[in-house]
């Protein structure tokens, strides 16, 4: 199957130059570069952010059957940009290899791509424009200008297939299981009594068609969203119009927190849809896998210390604390890692991807644990012994 032979091949196109979520605008902007020399993909500027900066069209094809593809709408969210920059080096080879798969996407689709929409709050690792504006519910109104050269842009295309591309909350489970949503998929609706238009079933053979690619990989780990319908999100837009929307979400990937394993799944997924597009074989596909995933749920914290010391007084009280990663943008381009307690009290309901029992630690130095409280560092001793360290943790997310 070709999204196996994408996969087994993966190191021949990965973007070795792009190795985190965040990075910066210069390693961006060579690439760019590069990418505009090559002539298999051809350029064009469709417009500018709130702050002046380039919005760039990667087209690759010259096909009658149009896709439509963006990513980073939301400016933290890059793990799909970092999977189109690979599916752009193997659009570009000259190699011997896949050379009639790409000859044969090359005449009958045209793939029109946005690879970073918002690059204003890719800049500052924020989720919203410039403006402070959530592009995802922007278009409507189209307050915002990248919304509106979304919209005109996809108004312009008319694509029979779309692609948004999206990070979501690393901590979704799927169903209400201790299984971290690695991949979470949708075939939005497109009207507020969620019709199966063509559109959608379109959609929805595409979306099954990865999730029975994913399935092997990540067995229990796959998810859908809620399909409910939101008339603001640009999915929801983008199905109402015609344009077999298809919704990518990469999730969680248990430490890898610059989710590269995503990254991989997010390119063969991609290139395996074009060519099934291409060849017309996505028809043959059902729905059954897709419309039996689980929704993405909120059941798990990073790490779960049941029965937890909450206090270093001569009477100990205990409960359960959820400790999540929260990430902090510096200045220098880079991510800092820390830690937050979400939650604490009774958290039987949910599970940790680290869980400990607590039952008989204490308290090394704080004095009392707090909901909220951001940390650093954190130790639990037993028999005055170290029995955890949350330093440790910090020390191998930051690495």
């Amino acid at each position: 199957m070709m999204f196996d032979l994408l996969f087994d091949h993966y190191e021949s196109f990965h973007e070795k130059r792009i190795s985190t979520r965040r990075f910066t605008e210069n390693t961006w902007q060579e690439l760019l570069q590069e990418w505009a020399e090559n002539e298999q993909l051809n350029f064009r500027k469709i417009g500018e952010t709130f702050e002046g900066r380039s919005i760039q069209e990667v087209r690759f094809g010259q096909g009658p059957i149009h896709i439509a593809a963006w990513s980073q709408m939301h400016g933290d969210e890059a793990t799909a940009t970092m999977a189109l920059a690979d599916i752009f080096l193997f659009l570009s080879q000259y190699s011997t290899s896949f050379v009639d798969f790409k000859k044969e996407l090359h005449q009958k689709v045209s793939i029109f791509f946005l690879p970073l929409l918002n690059a204003d709050g890719a800049k500052k690792w924020t989720r919203e424009t410039a403006l402070g504006i959530d592009m995802n519910r922007d278009a409507l109104t189209q307050n915002s200008p990248e919304a509106k050269i979304l919209a005109d842009w996809l108004g312009e295309i008319k694509p029979t297939f779309s692609f948004n591309l999206h990070d979501q909350n690393r901590l979704y489970s799927a169903g209400k299981t201790p299984h971290q949503t690695h991949i979470a998929l949708l075939a939005t609706a497109g009207d507020e009594h969620g019709t199966w238009t063509a559109s959608r079933l379109r959609a929805a053979k595409i979306t099954n068609r990865m999730a029975k690619h994913l399935k092997p990989f990540l067995g229990e780990k796959i998810a859908k969203w809620s399909d409910e319908y939101e008339a603001r999100a640009f999915g929801d837009y983008a199905q109402g119009k015609g344009y077999g929307l298809v919704l990518l979400e990469s999730g969680g990937a248990g430490w890898d927190l610059e989710k590269q394993s995503l990254r991989k799944y997010n390119a063969c997924l991609l290139l395996d849809a074009f060519h099934s597009i291409a060849t017309e074989s996505w028809r043959t596909e059902e729905t059954n896998l897709y419309q039996h995933l689980p929704t993405n749920e909120r059941q798990i914290f990073d790490i779960l210390i049941k029965k937890a010391p909450l206090n270093q007084d001569e009477t100990i009280y205990r409960a359960d604390i959820g400790l999540n990663i929260q990430e902090n943008a510096r200045e220098d381009g880079s991510i800092q890692f820390s830690w937050i307690i979400e939650d604490l009290g009774d958290l039987s309901p949910w599970y940790g991807l680290t869980e400990i029992n607590g039952e008989e630690l204490h308290l090394h130095s704080e004095k009392m644990l707090k909901k909220e409280g951001v940390y650093h560092q954190l130790i639990l001793t037993k028999n005055n012994q170290v029995a955890f360290d949350l330093s440790t943790y910090t020390q191998k997310i930051n690495s």
